[in-house]
Order: structure tokens, then C-alpha cells, then sequence
């Protein structure tokens, strides 16, 4: 994973920003390991470096700063343009609306998780069975996958207008934990879990909706 984004260096002109770019891709990953070390703050330490991240590309895209595309990023245009478009041009426009879509579709599937699980730990929840003992690990990848679920629909419908299908999601999400609700506990925890998952992916969508507005 730390070798993907170095292969964006390729498509940008060699300046001290793109020697900047490739000293902090370089770091980033064992700096990454040694901030995972500890498990107690895993969460807060992985919402630490996903601000790192935004601070670091966010000067590097500014006007400030003088990184800029080469000729190998007009021939890879050219050549997605030929293969999922043919015969047509991409507009800029285009492209960044679905660079915007697919930001706002990672945010959900990855970075909301991380603040969600934050957020719980903050308010002193843990990952509750349906008598109060510790989930096993299939039972927490089953939620996980759930909660991954519940945040892509809830992100598409958001864009789509369709709020009132949120509803039929979260219900969904309720009748299959019926008969887990009988436990208190575990059935405050689900409810504070699945509002703030949902939340996070109405934000992220809300944020992506306005950035698409001409």
C-alpha cells in the first residue's frame, strides 16, 4: 500500500515540491507503523495522520506551491479518454466532479469508519455481544461490513435526493437485530452506532453535493 501513490510521481515535473512529495511518501509508512504501535490510541492516532494527509496535499495543491503535471498525465487523459470514452473529449469539469464523487465514496468507506470508532471510544462504548460480552472477530467483520454498507447507501442517497430510502436502510438495519434488542446495552450501542455512522455519511455527502454546485 505505501508503493501505490508513488506512482503518481511520474506524472508530475520535477521541482523541490515533487522532492518534497517524495520524501513524505517515502515516511509516511513505517511513520504510520510507529504511530499504530500503540493500540490504546489506535483510532485517535489514525485520525491524526488523515489530517496529515489533507495539511500535506492540501499545500502541495495550492496556489503557493509549484507542482505541476508533465506531459505523461495529458497521454494518460488521452488514453482513459479512448477507453471509456471514444470518439469524445473529457471536460475538466468532468473530471473533477468524479474526482469529488469518488473523494467523498473513499471518505465514507474508510476515514468515517475511523472517526466513528473514535467518537464511541470518546464516549466510553465498547463492541458489545448481546449479553454484554466482547463481540467475536466474525461478529465485529459482520457489523463492520453492515455499517460499510449502511454509509455507501446512505452517501448515494443523499446525492440521489432520496431521503426517505435512508429510512428503509436503517429500518432494515433494525429488524435484522431484532431479536438482539432485548439486551438494553447492546440495543443503546447499535442505535448511538448506526445515527452516527449514518450522520457521518449524510456530512460527507452534503459536503460533496455542495462542492459539485457549478
Amino acid at each position: 500500500m505505501g508503493v501505490i501513490p508513488l506512482l503518481v510521481l511520474p506524472f508530475f515535473s520535477f521541482s523541490i515540491e515533487w522532492m518534497f512529495l517524495l520524501t513524505y511518501l517515502l515516511a509516511y509508512p513505517p511513520f504510520m507503523l510507529f504511530m499504530e504501535r500503540s493500540t490504546q490510541n489506535l483510532n485517535r492516532n489514525r485520525g491524526l495522520l488523515l489530517l496529515l494527509h489533507f495539511l500535506v496535499i492540501g499545500i502541495l495543491s495550492s496556489p503557493w506551491a509549484e507542482l505541476q503535471f508533465n506531459g505523461g498525465t495529458g497521454m494518460l487523459g488521452a488514453f482513459v479518454e479512448d477507453v471509456l470514452v471514444p470518439g469524445r473529449d473529457i471536460t475538466r469539469g468532468e473530471l473533477v466532479q468524479a474526482q469529488t464523487l469518488l473523494f467523498g465514496l473513499l471518505m465514507v468507506l474508510n476515514e468515517a469508519n475511523i472517526f466513528l470508532r473514535y467518537l464511541l471510544q470518546v464516549m466510553g462504548l465498547e463492541s458489545l455481544g448481546t449479553k454484554g460480552e466482547e463481540v467475536d472477530q466474525q461478529e465485529y467483520s459482520t457489523g463492520r461490513l453492515i455499517g460499510l454498507l449502511e454509509r455507501i447507501f446512505v452517501f448515494l442517497f443523499v446525492l440521489l435526493n432520496q431521503f426517505t430510502a435512508i429510512g428503509f436502510i436503517l429500518a432494515a438495519k433494525g429488524v435484522a437485530r431484532f431479536q438482539d434488542f432485548k439486551s438494553r446495552t447492546f440495543a443503546e450501542y447499535v442505535l448511538i452506532g448506526t445515527l452516527l455512522s449514518a450522520l457521518l455519511a449524510m456530512t460527507v455527502a452534503f459536503i460533496v453535493q455542495f462542492a459539485l454546485v457549478p
